[in-house]
């Protein structure tokens, strides 16, 4: 996996659990449009902090290993 697509997914899923922690009614916008094939409501309804906490972890885990990886020659 390229190093920029590292940073990437990194940023996307960081925006997502910032999100699913600061402003719900977004995802749940956005979880109208997507709710057929990705997401279920009983995920944003009861499991809302879980969710945001595992993005961030996934934002910052892929922002660190591309960041790195674009510092290595």
């Amino acid at each position: 996996m390229n190093a920029c697509y590292k940073v990437g997914f990194g940023l996307v899923s960081l925006l997502l659990g910032l999100g699913y922690l600061y402003r719900p009614d977004l995802i749940e916008r956005m979880n109208a449009i997507l709710r057929d094939y990705l997401l279920n409501d009983s995920y944003i309804a009861l499991e809302r902090r879980k969710w945001g906490v595992f993005f961030l972890l996934i934002g910052f885990l892929f922002l660190y290993m591309g960041l790195t990886a674009l510092g290595r020659p």
